[in-house]
């Protein structure tokens, strides 16, 4: 009893500090999701759980739905608003979700009774570097993943059925346009037993729908985040099928062939060696052994499905892929080493660490050098605040990129902006004005002109200058030079608005009416 305390210290100590080291190797901050998210938190900790108002994105169903896909993940974050000046609440937020992600993948193989959980969590840390950078991201996608995960596991191991309503509440409450992952884990894990001809419990399913719908009313305008969960679920595949040129993040686009190579091959290498200990181990059939290669065969299914979606559909589906790839390894590695001699196991212990090596050899190169591309944590600060000084509450700034918007958010809530998020949201909102937007700034081109479709004639062309002042309402326009540098010059040159701030990095022009 003594010993399995200690080891449990030992593993969470581990965890803790593996949690913490990656979050802290840089003073930098993963994703710019990140400052959007404490930002929302602190409207809450300011404002009450239960304010749904959110006029910051202006141009954006958002605003008009008054609801939050991210509900129960920003009430988690609350706590993180108070320390400093918000940027250290990140880091530690970032830090405790990585280490809530780890435990949970911990837990799933010590349940699946798998051999040297530890071992494997550590393989799961360094097994590609996109995930492991993932990791250190302050959002609610890698809580997502251990729920799914916690699911896999408790329907192979036939958990109870109060603990899938539980999980079907949280997958729901913390990130709705997620909430359907876990239900659909613990369906492809049904079928897969009942293929193998395995007792099935399809109530649990029941039980999971239940506490998804729970989650999913335990909020303010349940329908508006259904809305919202469709447009960035459902809607943005329809828009991907009909080709339509939307600016999509990057994690909503399958992977490069570079990045496929720097995250892919080592775990196929894995998978395969998997195959070959599993056919080496066939014979085995005591009930150990039947309940390891049904882990094995549900968790290679489903790992391979999602790395069909990873390659061809959303790179971010590498982490599921990735983390039920290695279950299904580890549970090959458990069934192979049954009943085996010490000297096997040593030998096989070796091996994962060189493993461990060979991998981290790859990730941490890779990480770092993602570290030093992410966002300084005073991204955006300078100007954020010069605003929040020199112009009125509620006064409209146009920012060129969507994905300013969280930090413009995060330095600033005085103002009001024009999207966030995913750039979906404002082309649900008003196609025609999603154009203008895009021709503007993500192209950097139509700085003079611009058009409110797809492909406009010479008598449809609009005046930039005109957008921005009727259209957006705007009275300030943010631009980063790096970004938009053809714009920043020629403003500059022809003095189409004048230049009210001005750093290193980023501009301020200030909007004047028509009249002036």
């Amino acid at each position: 009893m003594k010993n399995n305390s200690l080891k449990t210290i030992g593993g969470v100590t581990l965890l803790l500090a593996i949690s913490a080291a990656l979050q802290f190797s840089t003073p930098n901050i993963a994703d710019p999701d990140s400052f959007y998210h404490l930002a929302h938190a602190k409207i809450y900790a300011e404002r009450g759980i239960f304010y749904a108002e959110f006029p910051w994105a202006q141009f954006s169903v958002i605003k008009d739905l008054k609801a939050d896909l991210w509900y129960g993940f920003h009430l988690f974050l609350i706590p993180f608003t108070y320390i400093g000046d918000g940027i250290l609440g990140i880091k530690i937020a970032g830090a405790v979700i990585t280490f809530l992600t780890l435990a949970g993948f911990y837990w799933v193989l010590a349940r699946l009774k798998i051999k040297w959980p530890l071992v494997w969590v550590l393989i799961f840390v360094v097994a590609a570097p996109d995930v492991m950078y993932r990791l250190t991201m302050t959002r609610p996608h890698n809580l997502t993943l251990a729920l799914a995960l916690i699911v896999f596991a408790l329907v192979l191991t036939g958990g109870k059925r109060s603990a899938f309503l539980i999980l079907g509440f949280f997958s729901s409450f913390l990130h709705i346009a997620l909430g359907w992952l876990p239900i659909f884990v613990a369906a492809l894990s049904n079928l897969i037993l009942k293929t193998r001809r395995e007792p099935v419990r399809w109530a649990n399913l029941i039980y999971l729908a239940a506490g998804s719908a729970i989650g999913i009313l335990a909020r303010s305008h349940p329908l508006g985040a259904l809305r919202l969960a469709y447009i960035q679920v459902v809607q943005i595949i329809f828009i991907k099928l009909q080709n339509i040129p939307l600016t999509f993040g990057r994690e909503l686009k399958p992977p490069t062939w570079d990045m496929f190579l720097r995250n892919t091959p080592l775990i196929i290498l894995i998978l395969a060696t998997a195959l070959v200990l599993y056919k080496m181990s066939a014979a085995k059939n005591n009930q150990e052994a039947k309940e390891q290669k049904n882990i094995f065969w549900a968790a290679l299914a489903i790992s391979g499905i999602f790395f069909l979606v990873t390659t061809l559909v959303a790179r971010r589906s590498y982490d599921i892929f990735i983390g039920l790839g290695l279950v299904a390894a580890a549970a090959a590695l458990t069934l192979y080493l049954k009943n085996s001699a010490a000297a096997r196991e040593n030998s096989a212990l070796f091996v994962l660490i060189i493993v461990i090596g060979l991998l981290s050899f790859n990730s941490v190169t890779l990480f770092k050098k993602y570290n030093d591309g992410a966002w300084i944590p005073t991204h955006l600060k300078e100007l954020s605040l010069w605003l929040k000084e020199n112009s009125k509450p509620g006064e409209i700034v146009f920012h060129a990129n969507w994905d300013q918007f969280g930090a413009l958010l995060f330095w600033n809530q005085n103002n009001y902006y024009i999207n966030g998020m995913d750039p979906v949201f404002q082309y649900a909102y008003n196609e025609p004005l999603y154009w203008k937007n895009h021709f503007m700034f993500t192209t950097d081109s139509a700085y003079s002109q611009t058009c409110g479709k797809i492909r406009c004639t010479a008598e449809e062309v609009e005046d930039t200058a005109k957008v921005l002042a009727n259209d957006f309402k705007a009275s300030y326009v943010v631009l980063r030079k790096a970004q938009n540098p053809k714009t920043y010059f020629f403003w500059l040159k022809e003095k189409t608005f004048p230049l009210v701030f001005e750093n290193a990095k980023e501009a301020v022009f200030k909007v004047t009416s028509l009249e002036e």
